[in-house]
Order: C-alpha cells, then sequence, then structure tokens
C-alpha cells in the first residue's frame, strides 16, 4: 500500500443518490453522476492534496440482473476521479492536473432488508503519481428505515476491502464501519427541510493498512464524523432528478502513519459542495 493510498467510495465511491418519485427513465439502464469540489482531499485518514482547487467528477451505470419477491442482484458500473490544480505528486510525465481515476464495480445482492456487495476496485493514477492498485471487497449494510421512526435510520453498514495488486507495495487489507443516520425535519411554514444525513464512519487495519511508528500494524486508523444534505434544482422532470450537495466532515486520525501524512496533525475539517443527478 502507498502512504497515501485511495478509495471508497465507500460508500463509495461515488455520490449522492436522489430518488425520483416518478421515474421519467422506464429502460433497463438507470444513469446517475455529478461532481463535488472540495476544501481538501483524504483517502481513508490519507491526506492526498488540501491545497489549491479540487474537483472530484462521477458517472455511474446501474441495472438490476435478476428480480424476484425477495431477491434481487444489481449491476453497477462507475468511474470516479479526482482533479487538482496543484498537479499532485505529477511525475512530469502524464496528465498533471488529473490525480486519480477509479474504475467501480459493484455486485448488490438484497435480500429482505440486507443487501451484500461483492465489488471489484481499479485505482488509477493519469499524473504518474502512483502505480496502478486493484483491490476487492465485501460490504454488508442493512435498512432500518422506520425500524426506529419513520423520519430516521441509522443505515449501519460493515466493508472489508483487500489490495491484490499494489505497484506501489505491500497488498494490506482496510476494513470499515459505519452508520449513516438520516433526519428529516418537520416542515416550517409549509416549506420542506431537506434531509440531513450524519455520515459516522470508523476506519480499521486488519494488515498493515495504518501502521504505527515502529511500522506495526494499527488497528484504529481514523474515525469520522459529518454533515451533509441535498437541495433538488427546479429541472424538468423529462431530464431527471438534480439536486445541490453540501457536507462537512471532521477527521480524527488515530494511526501515526495517517498522522505523518497529513502534516503530524491528528485533526481534520474539510468541507465539499456539488451537483448531481440521476436518471
Amino acid at each position: 500500500m502507498k502512504l497515501v493510498s485511495k478509495l471508497a467510495l465507500a460508500a463509495l465511491v461515488t455520490g449522492p443518490t436522489v430518488a425520483l418519485a416518478e421515474k421519467p427513465n422506464t429502460g433497463a439502464l438507470e444513469f446517475s453522476g455529478g461532481f463535488d469540489v472540495a476544501s481538501a482531499y483524504y483517502f481513508r485518514g490519507y491526506l492526498q492534496e488540501n491545497a489549491g482547487l479540487i474537483i472530484q467528477p462521477y458517472f455511474n451505470v446501474a441495472f438490476t440482473a435478476v428480480e424476484s419477491d425477495d431477491f434481487t442482484l444489481g449491476v453497477n458500473l462507475g468511474t470516479w476521479n479526482s482533479i487538482h490544480t496543484e498537479n499532485t505528486a505529477s511525475d512530469g510525465n502524464g496528465a498533471g492536473a488529473w490525480y486519480e481515476n477509479d474504475i467501480t464495480l459493484e455486485l448488490p445482492i438484497s435480500f429482505g432488508k440486507f443487501t451484500v456487495t461483492p465489488l471489484y476496485y481499479l485505482y488509477q493514477y493519469p499524473n504518474g503519481a502512483f502505480e496502478t492498485i486493484q483491490e476487492i471487497g465485501l460490504t454488508i449494510s442493512y435498512d432500518d428505515t422506520g425500524l426506529i421512526a419513520d423520519d430516521f435510520a441509522l443505515a449501519p453498514y460493515i466493508g472489508i476491502y483487500h489490495e491484490f495488486d499494489d505497484g506501489n507495495g505491500t497488498e494490506d487489507t482496510y476494513a470499515e464501519i459505519g452508520i449513516g443516520p438520516s433526519w428529516t425535519p418537520p416542515a416550517v411554514g409549509g416549506y420542506e427541510i431537506p434531509a440531513l444525513t450524519f455520515p459516522i464512519a470508523l476506519g480499521l487495519s486488519l494488515n498493515d493498512y495504518y501502521t504505527d511508528s515502529e511500522g506495526d500494524n494499527a488497528l484504529l486508523g481514523y474515525g469520522s464524523v459529518g454533515v451533509t444534505t441535498s437541495f433538488p434544482l427546479p429541472v424538468p422532470e423529462k431530464w431527471g432528478a438534480w439536486s445541490v450537495n453540501v457536507g462537512g466532515y471532521y477527521q480524527y486520525l488515530f494511526a501515526d502513519s495517517a498522522e505523518a501524512a497529513n502534516n503530524d496533525s491528528q485533526h481534520v475539517f474539510y468541507g465539499t459542495i456539488g451537483m448531481s443527478f440521476v436518471y
């Protein structure tokens, strides 16, 4: 694993999802995408860039391959990118500002309220900052909508990700557990207030993904809390659902390796603003 290694879309790799009341797209494929502008880019607690302009566009195609009364198999194919005006770690021979291009393949399998998702991620660095990384993983999530209250959900999940090809060093294993509590405030004066989501995550090292000052495995990598919301845009329905998305995040870096990559600081604050669509 390279010192400033990448993923996540964890939850992401991609951006926020906007629900359509009545989908104008009646075909088998669903398209989504957008971009974020970030004040800093951290990947699993490792600093990638915190200066200049950081733009992160993404695009996804999804369809349901198998569907029955109690089982569905989906296919999600996407790309996520990070473009930096600072030409982060460029070797001078590639596309200087184009720091990262990720290709993602996910196969969500849903039964009842559980979703199990095998996944494959390919991390590429067009500006030559790092060699390509390939990763496989598995996430498990639970839909607890309405379990506690009609307007609240915890959305717990767990994920394990293993690098099986890393041209920058050793192949390491990362794990993440988290929740994404969401809450819809009551309307004020007849105006509906957008839902708020509070993503909380804990990044863990199962095999040298994070290390201590002596180079040994450090189980605790980082902890993250945030708040996000989306504001729908008045775009004609035939063009899909569009929104402006805003988020603010705080991370605490437990591992010495993550702290060292962050200029020896354990505290991280950053924000994002962007636009997304679903069609």
